[in-house]
Order: structure tokens, then C-alpha cells, then sequence
């Protein structure tokens, strides 16, 4: 039996609060409360079981910090799953989630109510999935001069608890942060200052340690120049901001973290029918060189970081 879903809507707009219910609503694993402020939501989570808080910020009788900060004081309710909600996503709004340790903030104004309900849906899931298994964490550095663009795609990642985020304010501090630690993705604009975002894929390249890392270019309008640099430097991964929302840059950025080479091994035996003829024409060597040796392991790598995908084949031997 599918698993049923209970989430409760805390807002005291009455239209806002319609829209995301009924939208949450269509989800067939997802039932909907609704309470009309902080307070009445306080109330009904105590006397409730919730999978997922979904709440306003600025309500009569309790703001959505406060309502936080109970739920986070009772031992029987502190461990459900919370989102808050800013409109105009204000700076010190994300600071004040920031410092209450709240790591789901969505701003309503750069987010549809399709892309909410995904990402909210999507808390559920992962959640459910942390439950059965430790997933892996992803450790990123967002590299970015504006304030504002930058707080909206570091609060994206951060809405997924497999996901550290770090931040770095231009293309120099980035290339520090970079040599001092380890990351599994940098998410880094183009136009920045002291080091641009090319500048910066440039030279992590010649970093032996670090040039596996996959950097991720950002561009607001997509310029036709900027395109050609990057394919020029050999940049595989570069978004256009204006034709992406920041949920759907945040699934080509998992996409990118979740692409690990798979390895296969099998042993072909120099005797099988077989080995002659993958060895000469996959491989374009002669089968009965005395180098490869009976039963000698060949891998099979899959890249699934290169689109369209491809295929390396290698001998696993000390004379390959």
C-alpha cells in the first residue's frame, strides 16, 4: 500500500493558502490541512500527525519563525520535516531561517505553485529515502557576486539534506575555497570580479587534485560569445538562467552529481570464439599478441556525466 502523505498548510492569506492546497492536493499520496496562523497551526500540529509543515512567515498571533522555534522545543514534534515560505524572499529573511537552522525556504515571487509542490513532494521523498538508507552528501560551492542571485540558488540547495553548500563571493575567493577544500560540484556565474567564471575553469584545470570536479557555468541572457568561450575552454556544463528555474537548474545539478561511472568487468578467455573478434575490432589489437593473456580482465566503463553517453573500454592489466 502506497504510503499516504500528511502535510499541513500554515498561512493566514486565504487565497495563498487555497492555491498551494489545492495544488498539493492533486498529489494522490498528499493530504492537506490548513490552519489560518502561526498559533492555529501550533495547535494543530500537537494534535496531529504531520509529515511535512508548510508555512508563511510574517501571521497574527505566532510568525512562522516562532511557530519554528516551538515545534523545534517539544521532543515529540521537533524531528518534522519543515518548509518556510518568503514572498519577496527579503535578505534578512533568509538570514534569520539561516540562523534558526531551518534548511527548507522557498521564495513564493521565483517559484510557480507547480515548482513548489515538486519541490515539496520531492522533501517527502528524500526524506522517506534517508529513512531506509544513508545516502551519500554532496558537498558544493556557489560562486557568485550578486548577494541576491546567489542566496537564491544556495537556499535551493540547501532544500536537500544530501546537499552541503558553500558560498564564495567572486572568481578569486572561489579559486581559494577550491584549493582548500573539497567539492563535489561548483556551481560558479561568468562575470564576476578579480576572476571571471572562465578564468576560474581555466585554471582549476591545471589543478592535478581538482580538475575532475565538474564546474558548472552560469549565464543570465545565454550570449552567443559566451557559449563559444565555454566550448572553446571545454566547458560540458553551462546553464542559461533566464530560460531555467532555479528548481529545474537544481535537477540538472543533481543529474551532474548523481552521474558515477559505473564499472563492469568480465573475462574473456583467449580460447572463446569470442576473444578474437573483440579483441581486433573492438579493440583493434591482435588477439594472439602474447601481452594479453587468458583471462585477463577487460573493463567497461559507462560515463554518464558525457552527453550523449559513451562507453571506455581498457584492458585491466599492468600493460595497459
Amino acid at each position: 500500500m502506497e504510503k499516504k502523505y500528511k502535510i499541513l498548510i500554515v498561512e493566514d492569506d486565504p487565497l495563498i493558502r487555497t492555491i498551494y492546497s489545492e495544488r498539493l492536493s492533486m498529489y494522490e499520496d498528499i493530504g492537506v490541512d490548513v490552519a489560518v496562523d502561526g498559533l492555529d497551526g501550533l495547535n494543530k500540529i500537537k494534535a496531529n500527525n504531520y509529515d511535512l509543515i508548510f508555512s508563511g512567515i510574517q501571521m497574527p498571533n505566532k510568525t512562522g519563525f516562532e511557530l519554528f522555534q516551538d515545534i523545534q522545543a517539544d521532543v515529540n514534534l521537533k524531528d518534522t520535516l519543515f518548509v518556510i515560505f518568503s514572498h519577496l524572499g527579503r535578505s534578512e529573511d533568509i538570514q534569520t531561517a539561516r540562523d534558526l537552522g531551518i534548511n527548507n525556504l522557498i521564495i513564493r515571487g521565483t517559484t510557480t505553485p507547480d515548482e513548489v509542490a515538486i519541490t515539496i513532494r520531492d522533501i517527502l521523498s528524500n526524506n522517506d529515502s534517508l529513512e531506509k538508507t544513508i545516502s551519500k552528501q554532496y558537498k558544493i560551492l556557489v560562486i557568485e557576486d550578486k548577494p541576491e542571485i546567489r542566496s537564491i540558488y544556495v537556499d535551493r540547495f540547501n532544500q536537500d539534506s544530501n546537499i552541503i553548500v558553500e558560498e564564495a563571493v567572486d572568481g578569486l575567493d572561489g579559486v581559494n575555497k577550491i584549493k582548500e577544500n573539497n567539492y563535489d560540484l561548483i556551481f560558479s556565474g561568468i562575470y564576476m570580479p578579480n576572476k571571471t567564471g572562465f578564468e576560474l575553469f581555466q585554471e582549476v584545470q591545471q589543478i592535478l587534485d581538482k580538475r575532475h570536479i565538474p564546474i558548472v557555468l552560469f549565464s543570465h541572457w545565454g550570449r552567443s560569445e559566451d557559449i563559444e568561450m565555454a566550448r572553446q575552454i571545454g566547458v560540458q556544463h553551462f546553464i542559461i538562467r533566464g530560460q531555467s528555474t532555479p528548481n529545474n537548474i537544481f535537477n540538472q545539478i543533481l543529474d551532474i552529481l548523481n552521474a558515477q561511472d559505473k564499472i563492469y568487468k568480465l573475462s574473456i578467455s583467449k580460447d572463446s570464439k569470442e576473444y578474437s573478434k573483440f579483441i581486433s575490432e573492438i579493440l583493434g589489437l591482435d588477439a594472439n599478441s602474447s601481452q594479453y593473456a587468458e583471462g585477463v580482465p577487460v573493463k567497461i566503463r559507462l560515463s554518464k556525466d558525457i552527453k550523449p553517453y559513451k562507453f571506455f573500454i581498457e584492458l585491466d592489466s599492468q600493460n595497459n
